[in-house]
């Protein structure tokens, strides 16, 4: 039976591979993680989704976001348009959505590809255990550290 300890480490070393893969698929089509991050809510939400939208699936801070999207919007890549209030809707040029089909759909077939290869209750449990896990370790944090992550 595996200790909390091993289970810990594992774990972390487990975390940290997938944050490498991800970072490197992104290096490899010549994108920032924030460019990467764009992309991919586009790709899942659709055109002319909201920058909240990015940062709140990304989990970045929207001046990370929002300087990603002028570096990207001066690229010709995308074009910003105002919503209600302060929302900004983003939409892909041509040249940024040849960008997103060549760079970021790959990387979201071959996810999909990795949670076929899974059973239903594997893919439940993958999706349950991980929200236990970050839902205790925010529990936890919040008791030992002064500034810890809250509870969403």
């Amino acid at each position: 039976m595996m200790q909390a300890e091993e289970a810990q480490l594992q774990y972390m070393h487990l975390y940290k591979k997938m944050d490498a893969v991800y970072y490197q698929m992104a290096i490899a089509q010549k994108l920032t993680p924030s460019e990467m991050d764009i992309y991919y809510t586009i790709c899942v939400l659709g055109d002319g989704c909201l920058q909240r939208d990015v940062c709140n699936l990304a989990l970045t801070s929207k001046q990370t976001i929002n300087s990603a999207l002028k570096k990207m919007e001066k690229q010709g890549l995308l074009r910003l348009e105002t919503g209600k209030g302060r929302e900004k809707h983003i939409h892909l040029t041509a040249a940024g959505q040849q960008k997103s089909d060549a760079c970021v759909q790959p990387i979201y077939i071959a996810e999909q590809q990795a949670f076929s290869e899974m059973t239903e209750p594997e893919r439940e449990q993958l999706v349950a255990l991980t929200d236990k896990f970050i839902r205790l370790l925010q529990k936890y944090g919040a008791e030992h550290l002064p500034e810890a992550p809250k509870e969403e």
